[in-house]
């Protein structure tokens, strides 16, 4: 009683005091707990260049570990638990885009209290990052179209708008799961010309072909197309006249899906000529400039086997991270979890700018010579073409690479650049 009547007689500052100190230590424990993991160090597939030189350093990638505590450490938290965690409270400001089809594209710009940010935000209506149209009920004379993650032409008028609006600014993209495709066809296709500085893709799945043409063979397979099946449903109205809605929706099978929805507005006859026209890495040798690809082999989503490792000993502007853990665009570590792959992401953002700035200011100050024939201040032509390469910094150590382009859509590229 007398100890009882003691502690009554202690000052209310002293109970907080003392509560305090108890969950403080304890949130400790809890945070030192849960960040218990096995370090783990991801292993590099590149092939050797200046850039990823630079980037190996700046970053500190050949020393940056991935840890996971034990609760991260199954594939399948990885995966889920990035779509359930609260989001950050950002404002943006809604800008409709209109395509030359007449359709509408959103963009969001990111707002901070003192000062814009254009940060660009290229916004999917869809879950799986597959780009729909969006069609406004006030507009009229819309040409309906569904746009598969292999058919960038949307990208491509985004990203030269943006262009054009911030015409000294460098542009990145950084692109997530099935998103990716639609990424790695753009920069494919416009090669040099695709006005972006650099690239990066999280998760991404390589052999498309093989993996939606196999039947549903796990819950995120089943997720996936009752996604797609719920969208096509939401615009049935706007699409009975040229699709079967019904026979699409009763279809269990991504291949059946992609014959009766994507074909019949592409004009293809069978799936090999689509996927012909939409495989992500079609135009993969095309790519000029820097991508970086994060993968985890434990990806319950895209198999592991399917990751072309030749592909990046053969590039010198393509990187791949690949992590025995972190499921699919999970990639989390610490209490609370945070993104290892988006924070590797911007390292490597900032690597590659600040590479193409040294080496743009380099040649900008590079002493001219005229030429004995008088062809030009930097001599023959062919000396102007290698000088003017935006990629020929990274790409010096290549000696020779394939290319599956002619000169004539070469020549098309350049002479659109800034058209829209």
């Amino acid at each position: 009683m007398l100890e009882l009547s003691y502690i009554s007689l202690l000052p209310l500052p002293v109970y907080v005091a003392i509560v305090g100190s108890l969950l403080l230590s304890i949130g400790v424990f809890l945070r030192g707990f849960f960040n218990m993991a096995t370090p783990e160090l991801p292993v590099l597939h590149y092939r050797e260049s200046s850039l990823n030189s630079h980037i190996l350093n700046k970053c500190k990638l050949k020393n940056r570990y991935f840890s996971p505590n034990f609760l991260l450490s199954s594939r399948h938290i990885q995966t889920v638990l990035p779509v359930i965690l609260p989001k950050p409270d950002v404002t943006y400001e809604r800008e409709y885009l209109q395509m030359r089809d007449k359709g509408v594209v959103a963009l969001d710009w990111v707002i901070s209290p003192h000062v814009k940010v254009k940060r660009y935000v290229y916004h999917h209506q869809m879950l799986t990052d597959w780009l729909w149209r969006s069609c406004l009920s006030t507009v009229c004379n819309l040409h309906l179209r569904v746009s598969s993650f292999g058919d960038p032409s949307d990208l491509r008028q985004v990203i030269k708008y943006i262009k054009l609006r911030m015409p000294k600014s460098q542009l990145a993209a950084v692109a997530y799961g099935t998103g990716c495709g639609l990424l790695l066809s753009y920069l494919g296709e416009f090669g040099s010309s695709a006005l972006l500085t650099v690239g990066t893709c999280i998760s991404p799945c390589y052999d498309v072909p093989l993996r939606f043409s196999s039947r549903v063979s796990n819950l995120y397979d089943l997720v996936l197309l009752l996604r797609l099946k719920s969208l096509l449903c939401h615009h049935a109205k706007a699409l009975m006249d040229v699709l079967d809605i019904d026979k699409a929706i009763s279809t269990w099978t991504f291949s059946e899906y992609d014959k009766l929805v994507y074909c019949p507005f592409y004009g293809y006859s069978d799936m090999e000529q689509f996927w012909e026209m939409n495989n992500p890495v079609r135009d993969v040798d095309d790519i000029e400039v820097p991508v970086l690809c994060v993968n985890s082999l434990d990806d319950p989503v895209s198999a592991c086997s399917d990751i072309p490792y030749d592909l990046f000993k053969c590039y010198p502007n393509f990187l791949l991270v690949a992590t025995s853990k972190g499921g699919h665009c999970g990639f989390l570590e610490g209490f609370p979890p945070k993104s290892w792959a988006d924070i590797l992401c911007l390292d490597y953002i900032e690597s590659v700018v600040e590479f193409t700035s040294k080496n743009t200011q380099h040649q900008q100050h590079r002493p001219r010579y005229h030429s004995v024939s008088g062809s030009g201040n930097f001599g023959s032509s062919s000396s102007i073409n290698k000088s003017a390469s935006p990629n020929s910094n990274y790409q010096s150590n290549s000696s020779s690479q394939p290319r599956s382009r002619c000169n004539t859509l070469s020549r098309k590229r350049s002479t659109e650049r800034f058209t829209i």
